[in-house]
């Protein structure tokens, strides 16, 4: 039997080694919270005023690795039913980093339902991570959403990306982007673009956590979209619906049910001040008065110099009214862009199948007059601009400093060059690209092109030598684009236009 000494020895020694292993653990972290900063504040609380993810994830000196985890059960399910969204529990390993308790889904509209009732076998979808979907308030270096989007409908991997470019270059915010290699429990999924989500982490970012962020979004969609529906829209194209509760911006009286379409699609807190901040805006939109007071309207012309630019018709400017974000502060609108993959004409659809055979009118569609299949008096965020002649000139110098200091100098070119470099290798091993990678070449060359005939237009139009209306325009004076085809971009083709895709 031991001796009471020894035991107490015995005791003694035990906790100056617990004592020594939980100083080790101690000074460990320390010199872990020294040497690697970020990794000691991976996961942190909302609204902490770090943006650290802006230089993670969206580096895009290079491509990442996204790695997900899930059940094996949760795998089979969310491929044999991506069209429920359900978020699955899961394990993000990102770079090597490995976040817990995060949740995983399918997301989008036309990239989701017409592949996943498409007539050939893919199961390619846009993908979410929610990192406080299963704990709130934990994110990724400040990130609480990541979008993984497929590329659908864009051959050129980047349509998004030189949009997004193009924005900050004309001075106003848009979503961070980059590259990732997806694999979903050890099966390659292929090259995704990583997109920044316009939520709490955005609003951080680029608004130091003020004000809300709202999702315009016309409710016409039924919720649950079946396998004819789609059949239906393939062969038919979309249904314009008849209604509309805010999304066009008309001021229709002070009944906050008359505006669902915003404030039911607050992407950030907000409160009845802010709903009725949102109306009092609308109304006064509606008048053309004070409209300094309501609204921001430099980052307006900002934007809209852009967008009108690119030619994005699954947006505001089209007939189905989504797409875009605004955000309220102070009680003052702003706009956001969001989801560029069908610009430059891409969306022959709304555009008109004839574009497909004249993309020289496309190219030179008039600045002044940016709408298609949509009446002026229906759109008058975009008349903020089109009826005050001052605006509308700041509006033409915007897009002059655009094209001097961005298009016309090899910026925007040498930026596609280096991307195409950098993704061709990942393409090309790509398992279920939407395209080849001798076609992701020729989408690249085919862009490049649509630049340079979009860019001579608007300097033709900013320099009087072709009209700014397109109902005014002489062929004679338009940028030659006959020998762009528009579909070798990647293009949502229905209805009428179906065999030419």
């Amino acid at each position: 039997m031991m001796s009471m000494s020894t035991v107490e020895r015995i005791s003694n020694r035990d906790k100056r080694m617990r004592k020594c292993f939980g100083m080790t653990i101690f000074l460990s972290f320390c010199l872990l919270s020294i040497l690697c900063p970020a990794f000691a504040h991976a996961w942190q609380e909302e609204g902490g005023g770090q943006v650290a993810y802006s230089e993670k994830i969206f580096d895009r000196s290079y491509v990442h690795r996204i790695d997900v985890l899930l059940n094996e059960e949760d795998r089979t399910n969310l491929l044999d039913d991506p069209v429920s969204k359900t978020k699955y529990p899961a394990q993000v390993v990102i770079d090597g980093e490995t976040f817990s308790d995060v949740t995983f889904s399918t997301k989008g509209f036309s990239s989701l339902y017409f592949v996943a009732y498409g007539e050939e076998e893919s199961r390619r979808y846009s993908f979410k991570v929610d990192f406080g979907g299963l704990e709130e308030g934990r994110t990724y270096y400040g990130l609480d959403k990541l979008s993984l989007n497929s590329l659908f409908c864009d051959n050129t991997w980047m349509k998004d990306l030189i949009c997004y470019d193009l924005f900050r270059d004309a001075g106003t915010e848009a979503p961070l982007v980059s590259y990732a290699w997806l694999t979903v429990n050890g099966v390659d999924q292929g090259l995704y673009m990583a997109v920044e989500d316009i939520k709490k982490g955005y609003l951080n970012r680029v608004y130091q956590g003020e004000g809300v962020i709202y999702s315009v979004e016309n409710a016409g969609a039924p919720d649950n979209i079946t396998a004819e529906m789609v059949e239906y829209v393939r062969k038919n194209g979309f249904v314009t619906s008849g209604e509309c509760h805010g999304a066009d911006l008309v001021y229709t009286g002070d009944d906050p049910s008359s505006y669902t379409d915003i404030i039911d699609h607050a992407e950030t807190d907000a409160t009845q001040q802010d709903h009725t901040e949102v109306i009092a805006a609308i109304r006064e939109l509606s008048l053309g008065e004070n409209l300094n007071d309501y609204f921001d309207v430099e980052e307006i012309i900002r934007f809209f110099a852009v967008h009108n630019f690119v030619l994005n018709y699954d947006s505001y400017t089209g007939n189905q009214l989504n797409n875009l974000k605004l955000h309220q502060s102070n009680g003052k609108l702003s706009a956001i862009p969001w989801d560029y993959n069908l610009s430059f004409g891409t969306y022959p659809t709304i555009i008109g199948f004839d574009t497909l055979e004249d993309p020289t009118w496309l190219v030179n569609l008039g600045i002044d007059t940016p709408l298609i299949d949509a009446d002026e008096e229906k759109r008058p965020l975009w008349q903020l601009i089109r009826n005050d002649l001052e605006r509308l000139d700041r509006y033409h110098e915007i897009l002059s400093m655009l094209i001097e200091e961005s298009l016309s100098e090899g910026k925007v070119e040498a930026k596609m060059d280096e991307t195409e470099q950098q993704l061709l290798p990942w393409v090309q091993r790509d398992p279920t690209a939407f395209c080849s990678a001798e076609e992701f070449e020729t989408a690249c060359e085919t862009l490049r092109e649509f630049l340079a005939c979009r860019t001579e237009s608007v300097r033709r139009q900013l320099a009087g030598e072709l009209s700014a209306d397109s109902g005014d325009q002489k062929r004679e004076d338009m940028v030659d684009a006959s020998g762009i085809r528009i579909l070798n971009m990647g293009a949502l083709v229905l209805g009428e236009g179906k065999s030419e895709d």
